[in-house]
């Protein structure tokens, strides 16, 4: 089971696609080709103004699946979660993120991706990586671009988390909400704007607002995902921060 629902709304101006692996809404590599595929076909629609990713539960997402981590499926797992990265980046139709709860790790990345980030406003977003021993290869490429090296290096090197109403103020969150007003701010939000534009005008708009990005987004992902496996998955420590977390454990670094 792929764990995704999917729903139109809005007169089919609006996808829903929702996770629904509670509580964690977990991202597997089947979970993540689900959804890019879902993402590429969806905006072969016409009438579609809006793909819109959200979550069952209270929380958005814990991230992608520890246990794909490993060194025997990490490249597999990066090369998916590299496709999904396209797959929304290079969307015809726009892509919100909606966000509650807690959005970690692979799903901060995927969120990343996204034209607008759309959360309640005390909604925690990190990227914990580190403390497993590693790294999170897609951030390093897209959170210096959107929000500048400070706020990147305190959420890539140090792991610190950061709620909504703080990542709107850096250019992050585009818009956020009281969290019982999440739902239907949202859709307040799209039928005020993208619900009321011409949908082809509105795919010409979007590709040109991330033509810059996109043009060497692919080759930077690429880039960050081979240093991850050539520098980062030898090492000790990342196999050691791995297991530790799948046996439920402390970490023991053999370079403390």
């Amino acid at each position: 089971m792929s764990g995704l629902l999917i729903s139109t709304e809005c007169d089919g101006g609006l996808l829903r696609l929702t996770l629904d692996r509670p509580p964690g809404n977990i991202l597997n590599g089947e979970l993540m080709d689900v959804l890019a595929a879902s993402i590429v076909e969806s905006a072969k629609e016409p009438r579609l103004r809006l793909i819109l990713l959200d979550a069952e539960g209270d929380n958005f997402s814990f991230g992608a699946a520890v246990d794909e981590h490993t060194a025997d499926r990490v490249a597999d797992m990066l090369r998916k979660l590299r496709q999904l990265i396209l797959a929304i980046s290079h969307s015809p139709v726009p892509v919100a993120a909606q966000v509650k709860g807690r959005c970690l790790g692979g799903a901060f990345e995927v969120v990343m991706a996204c034209h607008f980030i759309l959360a309640a406003e005390d909604a925690k977003f990190a990227v914990p990586e580190i403390r497993l021993g590693v790294i999170p290869p897609v951030a390093a490429v897209l959170l210096p671009r959107l929000c500048g090296g400070a706020l990147a290096a305190a959420m890539i090197i140090g792991g610190e988390e950061a709620i909504a109403r703080d990542l709107a103020a850096a250019g992050l969150v585009h818009r956020c909400f009281p969290k019982s007003e999440l739902q239907i701010g949202v859709l307040a939000w799209f039928e005020s704007t993208l619900g009321r534009c011409s949908g082809a005008s509105l795919r010409v708009a979007t590709k040109a607002a991330r033509s810059p990005w996109n043009a060497t987004l692919r080759d930077d992902l690429v880039a960050m995902e081979r240093i991850y496996l050539e520098q980062v998955l030898p090492l000790a420590d990342a196999t050691e921060g791995i297991d530790a977390f799948l046996e439920k454990r402390r970490p023991v670094w053999r370079h403390a």
